[in-house]
């Protein structure tokens, strides 16, 4: 059980992040909210991150009868083991378990996730996805009687995302989801939504976009012919297609297909096994951890004002970007991507809440820029321009 009342809190830098939270949670709560509205803070209190790592001042009353594994939105942040097996079993020895219950306990939740392929394999060799489900198994692995998990889908196709909540929800445990993807709240008993800092009451969405596209131009941006690429085997082959100048294109596809690898033979960070890629104007790319995006001391150095205007940042101009939260300099890296011809963006949604939808179409169309997504939010990629599905 979680009890908090009446709880403030300020980060080392002055910000708030919580402004007088008082909730009770003895059963599966999903957490929703806007950009930067607070979930993530909160979650952070409940498994002890906050105070004890992030710092700052902790004002309130505050009861957790029993320990909370965390799971982030940034796995890099998380894993420390090379190996998949390491990793999930790191925190069952930690515990003082013997290495027969430990084998157990890691088979059973990595054949849970569906990635009892990947055991043997190093950490640094998966996809963001794919590192997303080992620190996931590493949670159904524990003994903590509540997992709390923050945007924990945002790298997950959406059959995964559905088939994993499910199987969270049936464990003899608490869940906590903080989310984005609203349609999970349906499957939790409880429902919290996070706004400014403080509760509000659930509201009602309609979660459609409207679809509208442009006119497609006759001038090539990028041209893709014969593309064959992979690592220990070929992840493409053959592959051809083309982005006109205007165009919104989504990349959608299962866990480690290649979409994220396919953005980056795009902007030439990656050197195709065979065929060829053409690109006509800048590249500019936004990965999916913003952090690696974000080099100045002010969020206005990072983009040109019109941009923050564009893209609701402008009141967040003076903050340092890394002071910001996930979303928040997601957005931010976006934003700076934009600055170029080709934009490309990888699961540009994670961390957003559901206006941003419907703003990135219309920014894009508005600026006339070429831009490349790949995403799991399959509703959202079909109101693009056009959708390559990888195999």
């Amino acid at each position: 059980m979680i009890c908090l009342k009446n709880v403030r809190y300020f980060y080392p830098n002055g910000i708030v992040g919580l402004k007088g939270v008082s909730l009770r949670i003895e059963e599966d709560t999903f957490i929703g909210g806007s950009t930067g509205g607070g979930k993530s803070t909160l979650l952070r209190i409940f498994n002890g991150l906050i105070p004890n790592l992030y710092g700052g001042r902790l004002e309130g009353y505050i009861h957790i009868d029993s320990d909370v594994y965390f799971v982030g939105q940034n796995p890099d942040e998380q894993i420390v083991a090379s190996k998949v097996y390491d990793e999930i079993a790191l925190y069952l020895l930690h515990r003082g378990y013997d290495w027969d219950e430990v084998d157990e306990r890691v088979e059973i939740a990595a054949k849970i996730c569906g990635i009892e392929g990947l055991l043997d394999k190093g950490t640094s060799e998966l996809s963001d996805g794919q590192k997303q489900l080992v620190i996931i198994a590493s949670a159904l692995a524990s003994d903590c009687k509540c997992i709390a998990l923050d945007e924990p889908f945002s790298n997950l196709h959406p059959r995964i995302a559905n088939e994993i909540v499910k199987i969270l929800l049936k464990q003899d445990r608490i869940v906590v989801l903080s989310e984005h993807r609203l349609e999970f709240a349906e499957y939790f008993d409880e429902r919290i939504w996070m706004e400014d800092g403080k509760m509000a009451d659930f509201p009602e969405f309609d979660l459609t976009i409207d679809c509208k596209r442009r006119l497609k131009s006759n001038e090539t941006a990028v041209r893709v012919r014969s593309l064959t690429f992979g690592y220990d085997e070929p992840l493409f082959e053959d592959l051809s297609f083309e982005v006109k100048e205007g165009e919104v294109l989504a990349i959608v596809g299962e866990n480690g297909c290649g979409k994220t690898t396919l953005l980056k033979l795009i902007a030439g960070l990656l050197k195709p096994w065979d065929g060829e890629v053409k690109v006509r104007g800048n590249v500019a790319m936004s990965f999916s951890f913003p952090n690696y995006h974000l080099f100045e001391s002010k969020v206005r150095r990072e983009v040109p004002p019109e941009l923050l205007k564009l893209f609701g940042l402008k009141d967040l101009a003076d903050r340092h970007p890394h002071s910001l939260s996930f979303g928040q300099a997601k957005r931010l890296a976006i934003a700076k991507a934009f600055c170029g011809d080709i934009v490309l963006l990888d699961e540009p949604t994670a961390g957003q809440d559901w206006r941003f939808r419907f703003e990135l179409l219309d920014i894009a169309r508005k600026l006339g820029k070429t831009v490349i997504l790949a995403t799991h939010d399959l509703e959202f990629a079909r109101c693009c321009d056009d959708v390559l599905e990888i195999p």
